[in-house]
């Protein structure tokens, strides 16, 4: 049997208290919002998304159930294309359906995804709430066949408020230089 004294009592609240999924979801509300991509100021992203075919938004939200949700918007001649990412904010992997199709984010071309493939996910915050990472696994199609990508996105916010910036690293790029999303909050 494990004997807790007044000190380690409160020391075990404090930690459930600040480290609930409710405290971290309020730490991070400056990120929640619409976010519209800046193809001028974002850098290493290919071509797809500086030909300025298409139009790009983000929309980040917290839901109580699923924790901190991130949407990549596409929008095309094609048609609108949605990937939703549902974030554990205690840092538990999650994991999201993605259809089968083509990947218009993430700085693919021409890439898609086999089958609707399970994505991985996991949500790591920073101590200052302005900035988080995320790490997603996934299998996409390329013409050599299946290939396992590791995704690694660091978002980070303005001291305004006005600006998110998205830097994305992945395991199959072979530049040393990361890509660089450049969104500005959109006025809801």
């Amino acid at each position: 049997m494990i004997k807790l004294n007044s000190h380690s009592i409160r020391e075990v609240f404090l930690i459930l208290v600040f480290m609930s999924p409710q405290v971290v979801l309020a730490q991070y509300e400056n990120f929640y919002g619409l976010w519209n991509f800046d193809k001028n100021m974002s850098k290493n992203v290919g071509a797809f998304f500086e030909s300025g075919e298409m139009r790009y938004y983000k929309k980040i939200f917290r839901d109580e159930a699923k924790g901190i949700v991130i949407e990549d918007h596409t929008v095309t001649e094609a048609g609108h294309k949605t990937i939703r990412l549902e974030l554990n904010p205690s840092g538990i992997p999650t994991f999201s359906i993605w259809p089968k199709g083509d990947l218009a984010i993430f700085s693919f071309e021409a890439v898609a995804i086999a089958n609707d493939d399970t994505v991985r996910a996991v949500f790591q915050g920073s101590p200052d709430s302005t900035s988080f990472d995320t790490n997603l696994y996934l299998d996409v199609l390329v013409s050599q066949g299946n290939s396992n990508v590791v995704l690694n996105d660091h978002y980070q916010i303005s001291k305004d408020g006005k600006t998110l910036t998205v830097i994305e690293t992945r395991n199959s790029r072979k530049q040393n230089s990361p890509a660089t999303y450049v969104f500005h909050r959109a006025n809801e």
